[in-house]
């Protein structure tokens, strides 16, 4: 029924975690995909010595090549035989009821269900509290969505949407964002399906990049794949704002003024003590500022 799709790359102490809950799955009619990306730390040597409660295969790339996480995922392309396939990230554990959850939603309706992760530690690191904010968390449960939420970390639809695209988008660089974001557009243009907030399947994880990190990654972004995506999807207009960052339109010019980096600094040594309604709106703007720096400058 499902075709798990996992990549995975030098983080064999969360891929453990990652396929214990798959063996405490309450629907069993599963079958996992490891993507293995060119990983050095034990990770092949221990999939190949090591047994599960459920069938599992392992791919790599010739010569155990690090090629990035989207085309390790497409290495799953000529094995899927499932009906549906889940696309799951190796540092989340799945709750032992989620395959069975994202199955219902299926069953019901043609879509992409996008499930919850919730980051355990969200509380103490800013970039999981900011992402607990964003994308689906603006939706009510079972909400439609635009495709374009899909979050690869966890989320399960029809297995020939997959590979009808062959995959996820080869052309994107192997640098930072819009992978899965670009996936759920392809999916919705193509097949006119929605995204639906499946918040009943759920998977845990721990956030472990700093607020600085993820926002250099936000620039990397910027510089690179939104690039692509601005070259290859020129329709493709709705969640990026490229107004702001185009547009000769008064109000626009004079919201780039703002995008300083001495304002940057100031807010993320102010941020600690903002109240919450505040603190998510810098974050925000922290995020939308080194976007717009990482497209302007091209570099990170």
């Amino acid at each position: 029924m499902f075709d798990v799709i996992i990549p995975t790359w030098n983080n064999l102490a969360e891929l453990k975690k990652c396929l214990h809950g798959f063996d405490e799955q309450s629907f069993r009619e599963f079958r996992v995909l490891i993507c293995v990306d060119g990983s050095t730390d034990g990770t092949l040597e221990y999939l190949k010595n090591t047994k599960y409660n459920f069938n599992f295969e392992i791919l790599t790339h010739l010569e155990n090549a690090h090629k990035g996480r989207d085309k390790t995922r497409n290495l799953s392309l000529e094995k899927i035989s499932a009906k549906y396939i889940l696309t799951f990230d190796s540092d989340v554990v799945p709750k032992s009821d989620l395959l069975q959850k994202h199955l219902d939603l299926l069953n019901k309706k043609d879509c992409i269900s996008v499930g919850e992760i919730e980051y355990e530690n969200c509380k103490e690191n800013f970039w999981a509290f900011y992402l607990q904010t964003r994308g689906k968390q603006k939706y009510k449960e079972f909400s439609e969505m635009p495709g374009y939420y899909l979050n690869t970390q966890n989320a399960a639809f029809r297995s020939r949407y997959f590979i009808e695209l062959k995959g996820q988008d080869n052309d994107l660089s192997d640098s930072y964002g819009g992978d899965d974001t670009i996936l759920g557009y392809r999916i919705d243009e193509k097949y006119n399906i929605p995204a639906v907030f499946n918040k009943d399947a759920v998977g845990y994880s721990r956030m472990e990049k700093t607020l600085n990190e993820a926002l250099k990654q936000m620039r990397e972004f910027g510089a690179v794949n939104l690039k692509i995506i601005r070259w290859k999807y020129p329709n493709f207009t709705e969640l990026f704002r490229y107004d702001r960052m185009e547009s000769n339109k008064l109000r626009h010019r004079l919201f780039r003024l703002l995008l300083r980096k001495e304002i940057a600094s100031v807010l993320l040594k102010s941020i600690h003590f903002l109240p919450i309604v505040m603190k998510i709106k810098v974050l925000h703007f922290l995020v939308f500022l080194s976007i717009y720096r990482g497209y302007k400058s091209g570099r990170y």
